[in-house]
């Protein structure tokens, strides 16, 4: 099993995402820099790295309040593609949209969860209702591409 898992390289994306998210709230924080975060289509890793910093910058973002903010604007006005990603689209015209993005997110924000559980305002049984929910479909929360398709 976990070599099953190694094979694909969960850990080592959440291990570069949590660096990333790291870096750039170190340079907001501490250096007091401007910083631009972009990754090649702007989709993925952009909300990823983005949510994340403002995670561990702004303590609202832990309270229950801040992260349904904080998924709302960085992730579904964002416009990040839920139904390409999560395979809710219908005519699926590529296989190869369908990605994790969200949940390797929200796997991010469970490790840092797990290792500062004091600083969060939910605890893991949360993120395990939200993710069951991102592929339930009961809401209309996380189906479509765009805030217009929902």
């Amino acid at each position: 099993w976990l070599s099953a898992l190694e094979n694909t390289k969960w850990l080592q994306h959440l291990s570069v995402m949590l660096k990333a998210a790291v870096l750039v709230s170190s340079a907001v924080d501490r250096e007091g820099r401007p910083v631009l975060v972009h990754c090649s289509d702007g989709w993925d890793r952009t909300p990823q790295i983005v949510a994340l910093a403002k995670i561990l910058l702004d303590p609202y973002y832990r309270t229950m309040e801040g992260f349904q903010v904080l998924v709302e604007s960085d992730w579904l006005d964002f416009g990040h593609k839920f139904g390409d990603r999560c395979g809710h689209q219908e005519k699926v015209e590529d296989q190869n949209e369908q990605c994790p993005v969200f949940l390797q997110w929200l796997d991010a924000v469970h490790q840092l969860l797990k290792q500062f559980p004091c600083l969060f305002e939910f605890n893991e049984a949360f993120l395990v209702k939200l993710v069951q929910h991102t592929y339930s479909c009961l809401y209309g929360t996380f189906l479509g591409n765009s805030p217009c398709e929902r």
